[in-house]
């Protein structure tokens, strides 16, 4: 007989709650790079403007180097770094557009939200999408360096002068890089501050343009604010000599990027 009150049910060990192994794993980092990387060619306009834009800097460039025959254009070293700056400026835009539209997408279409619920951490979030930023910002780098060392010696040929820019490779790799990543600065934090893709590439190719043309009417006045400026004065085509202009320049673009980091880190999803 058992006591009054006895049950054995009461009396049993309490059982572990059920666990859920996948719902309380921490998903890979690789994991949510890749999420980002099909983000980036999600939908047929991603993939175009993917395949079109790198063949867009083809044709730039190659457009623009085999036009150049004359000796006055290629005189120099910064003569024949010259057209690798502006192909930077204004050759990898396409480029910069599927950037926009993942970012500035993201909020737009509330892309975020499968992203952050399967793991909270915002950090984790935009390290992903910072590593992206990074290959995509190295693979137009790459392009740009290979295009400069291979159609430049046509071009000095064609102009009848000596190339002068196999003696200073490490310097086109420098002005190539540093240039990309720079034009690459200014898509990326307008695509953080304009939580819209149609507002974020109009805003964008409105301001290459408006940019080019303020250096070129006031290039002294604009050497302080254009995101440019220390590329240029790496090419010795700066406008104001001295790191001055390149320091206050970098000051304000960094600037604006942290605000632009700090206002996608206040976005609400809802």
């Amino acid at each position: 007989m058992t006591a009054p009150g006895y049950h054995p049910a009461a009396m049993a060990p309490p059982q572990p709650p059920m666990s859920f192994p996948r719902a309380m794993q921490r998903t890979p980092f690789a994991k949510l790079v890749l999420v980002e990387f099909r983000k980036l060619s999600g939908t047929l306009s991603d993939r175009i403007l993917l395949i079109v834009g790198p063949l867009v800097v083809i044709g730039a460039n190659v457009l623009l180097f085999l036009s150049l025959d004359s000796a006055s254009s290629m005189a120099s070293a910064s003569d024949q770094i010259t057209p690798t700056f502006y192909l930077l400026r204004i050759g990898h835009v396409i480029i910069h557009a599927a950037l926009i539209k993942l970012i500035a997408g993201e909020w737009q279409h509330r892309a975020a939200q499968p992203t952050l619920l399967a793991q909270p951490s915002r950090g984790r979030y935009f390290l992903a999408q910072a590593t992206v930023v990074f290959l995509l910002w190295m693979f137009c780098a790459i392009l740009q360096t290979v295009l400069t060392l291979t159609l430049s010696p046509v071009a000095a040929a064609n102009s009848g002068v000596v190339y002068l820019l196999s003696y200073r490779i490490g310097w086109v790799i420098g002005v190539c890089f540093l240039g990309s990543l720079l034009t690459m600065l200014v898509a990326l934090t307008v695509a953080m501050l304009v939580p819209n893709a149609a507002g974020a590439l109009a805003i964008y190719f409105a301001t290459v343009p408006a940019m080019l043309t303020i250096s070129g009417l006031a290039p002294k006045v604009f050497a302080w604010f254009d995101p440019s400026t220390p590329a240029a004065s790496l090419a010795t085509l700066s406008a104001i000599d001295g790191p001055v202009p390149s320091i206050v320049s970098l000051l304000v673009w960094i600037g604006l990027l942290g605000f632009a980091g700090y206002r996608v880190s206040r976005r609400d999803l809802a």
